[in-house]
C-alpha cells in the first residue's frame, strides 16, 4: 500500500490560515506565518506515516494565480520538497473544480495544462497527479500535457452518485482513455467514502493500480470546505480497509482528513512500495 498525505486546505484552516479567496489553500504561500503553517502540515503528514505529499499547487495554475504563477508553484514545490517525502504536484481543473461547464475547449486546457506540467516538472516533482477531474476531456488534456514531462502521471477523479463523471461523462471510460494518455494510477477523490464506493470500481477495471483519498465534514458555509471531520480516523481507516480488500493499493484523505486519518491508514497495512513506481508493471 502507499499512503498518501491527507487535506492540505482544511489543515490550512485549522492552523489559522485564511483560504476562502480564489488562490483557495495556495493563499498560505503569501506570507511567512501561511508558509510556516503549510510546512507544519507536510511534517505531521509525514509524521502521520504518508510517503508522499502533495505539493500545494492545486491553485497556483495561470488563471488562478496570475502572474505569480510560477513563483508560487515554485515555493510550494520546494516547501513540499522539505519534507523529505515524495513529492507530487498537484494539477487541478483551470477553474472551478466542480464547475466543468466553465472548462475551457479541450485544445486551451491542454496547452494551459502543458506549461503548468513542465513547471511542475522543472521543480522536481516525482510524480504529476491530475485530480479532482470533472470532465474528461479536461482530465485528458491535462493526462497527455503531464505524460510529455515523463514524469509519472496519476489521475483522480470525482464520482457521482450514480457512477458518472461530475460533467456526466463516463468514469470507467474515462480511466481506460487516461491509461491511454499515459496516467500510471486511477484514483477517486474529493466525494465522501459512499462516493468512493461508488467509483471505485471503475478505477479497478482501467487496469492500473488504483486507489482513493476521501473527503468529510460537516461544511464550513464561509469557505464552503469540509472542516469538522464525520468519521473519526478508526473509523476512515476501517473504511478505507473495505477498499483494500477490493484490491486498491493507494489511500489518503482530501477535504476534512487529518495526519490522525493518514495514522490510521498507514497502520492498516505494513507494505510498502516506491510510490512513484506502485506496480512494477509500471517500469516498463
Amino acid at each position: 500500500m502507499i499512503v498518501l498525505d491527507g487535506a492540505t486546505g482544511t489543515e490550512l484552516g485549522r492552523r489559522g490560515v485564511d483560504t476562502r479567496g480564489a488562490l483557495f489553500s495556495a493563499a498560505a504561500l503569501l506570507s511567512e506565518e501561511g508558509i510556516a503553517a503549510l510546512r507544519a502540515v507536510h511534517a505531521a503528514y509525514v509524521q502521520a506515516g504518508a510517503q508522499v505529499i502533495t505539493a500545494n499547487t492545486f491553485r497556483t495554475n495561470p488563471r488562478k494565480a496570475g502572474g505569480r504563477w510560477r513563483e508560487l508553484t515554485r515555493l510550494a514545490v520546494r516547501i513540499a520538497r522539505e519534507s523529505g517525502a515524495k513529492v507530487a504536484g498537484s494539477i487541478a481543473p483551470v477553474e472551478d473544480c466542480y464547475r466543468p461547464d466553465l472548462r475551457p475547449p479541450p485544445q486551451v486546457a491542454e496547452a494551459e495544462h502543458r506549461e503548468f506540467a513542465r513547471a511542475l516538472a522543472e521543480e522536481g516533482c516525482d510524480l504529476l497527479l491530475v485530480e479532482t477531474v470533472a470532465a474528461a476531456d479536461e482530465g485528458l488534456a491535462a493526462a497527455r500535457a503531464a505524460a510529455a514531462t515523463g514524469v509519472p502521471v496519476w489521475v483522480s477523479a470525482l464520482a457521482m452518485p450514480d457512477g458518472s463523471m461530475r460533467s456526466g461523462d463516463d468514469l470507467g471510460a474515462f480511466f481506460r482513455e487516461a491509461r491511454s494518455a499515459g496516467a500510471r494510477a486511477a484514483l477517486i477523490n474529493c466525494v465522501p467514502p459512499a462516493g468512493v464506493d461508488v467509483g471505485l470500481g471503475a478505477a479497478a477495471a482501467s487496469g492500473l493500480p488504483f486507489g482513493a483519498y476521501a473527503h468529510m465534514g460537516e461544511v464550513d458555509p464561509h469557505s464552503g470546505w469540509p472542516v469538522t471531520p464525520v468519521l473519526a480516523p478508526e473509523e476512515y481507516a476501517a473504511r478505507a480497509a473495505g477498499w483494500l480488500g477490493r484490491g486498491a493499493s493507494i489511500l489518503g484523505g482530501c477535504c476534512g482528513t487529518t495526519p490522525a486519518h493518514i495514522a490510521a491508514l498507514a497502520a492498516l497495512s505494513p507494505i510498502r512500495h516506491d510510490p512513484c513506481q506502485p506496480d512494477r508493471r509500471l517500469a516498463r
